[in-house]
């Protein structure tokens, strides 16, 4: 992990689709007792609420995943940016950051992210970040490349990869 900070990409094709690809991931952290926050593009609440009435997932887990915002946050500044990370970060060692949005959205909040951990650098050398982006399929469609190159790994419904082993043929591009 670079900086105590991991990229990594995920892709969706529903908000449905979403909510079940994140469920096994953020089971296993809130296991962990680790961090979770959300800077979703759209109110996925309801999906979340559905699927784990339908899960055998203890009762204490599940209240622990309905305690995450999963409702849209309209926060794209660099203001708003900054006061959600030290809000998130405060008092935490593993962190989490779940980011869904169009292929312009993540950007900006990431470009804002790491603009606030540059300037933190000193503060989060004990802190383990890490931003999972969100993209849906039909958003981007011909910049997988360009993506998966801004990425250090990959998120599926069977949880963190190596870009390479998930996409065959797969060669990061060198800036």
């Amino acid at each position: 992990m670079e900086n105590n900070k991991l990229k990594v990409c995920s892709f969706y094709v529903s908000d449905w689709h979403l909510t079940a690809m994140l469920l096994p991931f953020i089971e296993e952290n809130v296991q962990k007792d680790e961090h979770l926050d959300t800077i979703l593009g759209k109110n996925i609440l309801y999906n979340m609420k559905e699927i784990l009435t339908r899960i055998n997932i203890s009762d204490r887990i599940k209240e622990q995943i309905l305690k995450i915002d999963w409702k849209n946050k309209n926060i794209i500044k660099y203001g708003d940016i900054r006061k959600f990370m030290e809000k998130t970060t405060k008092g935490h060692k593993n962190i989490t950051v779940i980011v869904e949005g169009t292929k312009e959205r993540i950007e900006i909040i990431n470009s804002n992210i790491d603009r606030w951990m540059q300037k933190q650098d000193r503060k989060l050398q004990r802190k383990n970040i890490r931003i999972i982006n969100c993209y849906e399929v039909t958003e981007f469609n011909e910049n997988l490349q360009e993506i998966l190159d801004k990425h250090d790994k990959v998120l599926n419904t069977s949880g963190i990869h190596d870009i390479e082993e998930m996409y065959a043929g797969y060669t990061k591009k060198r800036a």
